[in-house]
């Protein structure tokens, strides 16, 4: 841990259980992650919300965008509509190692106006929106989720590891959950090697043996590789041998 990234090193790591996976507009996949547990996170770090951090709404504003309804020749009076964005400024502060105010800005936005499958909605709880997206872009400026941002959610391999890890941390007996998640892997590769052994055409002894080389390369277990290889190749001796003698 360098000095520079001494607040960033502690909360870059997101507890893959507080997050979940969403589809925004024009079709934007993403990891959402709960606002509760960031601000649990600043509190561990810097104290209790409004003794050793906090924020100031500096801006809070309506932004007009375009229209979404203008009058037409049929009804040359109707209202012009546009979408409505709400914008507001933050800035979140927090005590520093020796006891000075730090603080950092930025600005959380969110529709209030807009357009929806063909209905123009208004949203009524875009100011508590807009300020939970501005703490947070003031909290990911220090590291809060940073690996979320930086896209190693999209890999599951990722995912996986430090959901075990999590698991381990959160556990009341450490030692045991480390020994369930061991036994885990085991069995898994029993399993797969077991499936494999059993496969009865050259076809599916290939759609096995892919299907599993690929888990197993997911989770970076190269030893299991090995072994499911070994039984492949075991099968895959013992099918051409029955091929032979039959004919």
């Amino acid at each position: 841990m360098s000095e520079n990234t001494r607040i960033w090193d502690q909360v870059e790591t997101t507890d893959p259980e507080v997050t979940k996976k969403f589809t925004g507009a024009g079709g934007f996949k993403g990891t959402a992650i709960r606002p509760t547990y960031l601000m649990h996170r600043a509190t561990e770090l810097f104290g209790p919300c409004g003794e050793g951090w906090g924020w100031t709404v500096l801006e809070d504003r309506f932004d007009e965008g375009a229209p979404l309804q203008a009058p037409t020749k049929e009804w040359p009076g109707a209202p012009m509509i546009c979408a409505k964005v709400h914008t507001v400024k933050v800035e979140l502060w927090y005590t520093g190692k020796n006891g000075q105010k730090c603080t950092i800005q930025q600005y959380g936005h969110t529709p209030f106006v807009y357009l929806q499958q063909g209905r123009i909605l208004t949203d009524w709880d875009t100011a508590k929106k807009s300020l939970t997206d501005g703490i947070g872009k003031c909290l990911q400026a220090l590291g809060f989720a940073a690996d979320i941002y930086l896209g190693m959610f999209d890999d599951p391999t990722y995912v996986d590891t430090i959901t075990e890890e999590f698991k381990i941390e959160k556990a009341e007996d450490k030692d045991a959950e480390i020994l369930r998640q061991k036994q885990e892997r085991i069995d898994w590769l029993a399993s797969a090697v077991e499936t494999i052994g059993k496969a009865v055409t050259a076809y599916e002894l290939k759609t096995l043996n892919v299907k599993y080389i690929r888990e197993a390369t997911r989770r970076n277990e190269p030893a299991f590789i090995a072994r499911i290889t070994r039984a492949f190749e075991e099968r895959k001796a013992s099918l051409e041998k029955s091929t032979e003698d039959a004919a």
